[in-house]
């Protein structure tokens, strides 16, 4: 009986004495993404926030379809009490519904001590659609999109074609007045 005792008791005092254990805290919003999709580039914002004492490095990564699925940044330095912005960058390639989860995995900078790790997991939902358009223009625009970085040097190059033809135009008018 005084045995058990007193190891019971050594036991107390191994936990009272032993280091303490940090973990890691993450935050991340929204808790879950449903994408509705026809285009072939679609960009979706999550917040990670580290609302922890401790700095953190975080990596951000997909389960699945991370062929056609990318996030930016992947991996990057969070300040306690301070957030980030990560975006989604979704290149639908065929048509159909795909489920997948985000993982984003908080470890601590300082190797010294032993600190516990925290993840999250996100659930997304991509829906992907046919391209459908009416309108015979909206699709040829579509389909030169992704030849652009962004919309205004597609509207630039359209405006300098526009200017080049009433250009023509004007000078063909001037030769027929000049006969």
């Amino acid at each position: 009986m005084k045995k058990n005792l007193l190891i019971l008791i050594l036991i107390i005092i191994s936990f009272l004495t032993a280091n303490s254990v940090e973990a890691v805290s993450i935050k991340v919003s929204p808790s879950e993404i449903k994408i509705e999709t026809s285009a072939s580039l679609t960009k979706k914002e999550i917040t990670i926030e580290n609302p922890g004492d401790n700095v953190a490095l975080l990596e951000v990564y997909l389960d699945n379809f991370s062929d056609w699925v990318k996030i930016k940044p992947e991996s990057f330095i969070l300040e306690a009490k301070k957030s980030q912005k990560a975006i989604l960058e979704i290149e639908s390639k065929e048509t159909g519904v795909f489920f997948t989860t985000i993982s984003v995995v908080a470890k601590p900078l300082s190797e010294r001590e032993f600190k516990a790790n925290a993840g999250v997991k996100i659930p997304i939902e991509v829906r992907v659609s046919e391209k459908k358009s009416n309108f015979w223009m909206a699709s040829v625009l579509e389909n030169f999109k992704g030849l652009f970085k962004n919309q205004q040097s597609l509207i630039y190059i359209f405006g300098v074609i526009l200017i080049l033809i009433l250009f023509g135009l004007l000078i063909g008018k001037n030769k027929k007045a000049k006969l």
